[in-house]
């Protein structure tokens, strides 16, 4: 299969959650900092508008499980979706460290309503679910603590980032530039 037919079967992936019920969100949180004072890793940030995930996953109504992670092409990632044979919680439990995983109880739940898929740099860069009318963006990309202790953000690299209000994506300062996306 080409290379373009490979990404658009992943995007058909993400649009068979159409019509399908999430019942709960669980995830493997990566933190923004590695150090932070005597406090350890840092993983919230007011000024961070979204979650920086190693991968995230989906209880769904009909009792199967699936997960969102990410897949590198060449030197750019982009997101894939899994289905598990089961739930891959106790998997995940015992990380620590920069890593933590977590119920995502801030997340919409409910019927998928709708799913957008989007392209960059050869990869399906950026997915939008509607959950019960409510957006929720997955996007490929990164944080870095720079040497200035600011958080910079990259795209199509190897996190997935969540974002409860897309919005807050078109305010961020992104590397490389967030640009006209092609619709998946």
């Amino acid at each position: 299969m080409a290379q373009d037919g490979w990404v658009a079967e992943r995007a058909r992936e993400f649009g068979q959650l159409r019509g399908q019920q999430i019942a709960a969100w669980t995830g493997v949180e990566m933190a923004l900092r590695e150090n932070v004072g005597a406090g350890g890793p840092q993983f919230e940030d007011p000024a961070v508008p979204c979650l920086q995930l190693l991968t995230l996953g989906a209880s769904l109504g009909d009792g199967t499980f699936v997960t969102v992670g990410t897949y590198q092409d060449d030197t750019a990632w982009g997101l894939g979706l899994h289905r598990p044979a089961g739930d891959c919680s106790a998997d995940w439990a015992g990380m620590a460290g920069i890593y933590r995983m977590r119920g995502l109880s801030e997340l919409p739940t409910g019927e998928v309503d709708g799913v957008s898929t989007f392209l960059d740099e050869g990869v399906l860069a950026e997915v939008v679910l509607h959950i019960q009318g409510r957006p929720l963006l997955l996007m490929a990309g990164e944080l870095y603590d720079s040497a200035q202790d600011r958080l910079m953000f990259s795209r199509c690299d190897e996190s997935v980032l969540v974002f409860t209000d897309p919005s807050a994506a078109r305010s961020v300062n992104w590397i490389p530039e967030r640009r006209e996306l092609t619709q998946g």
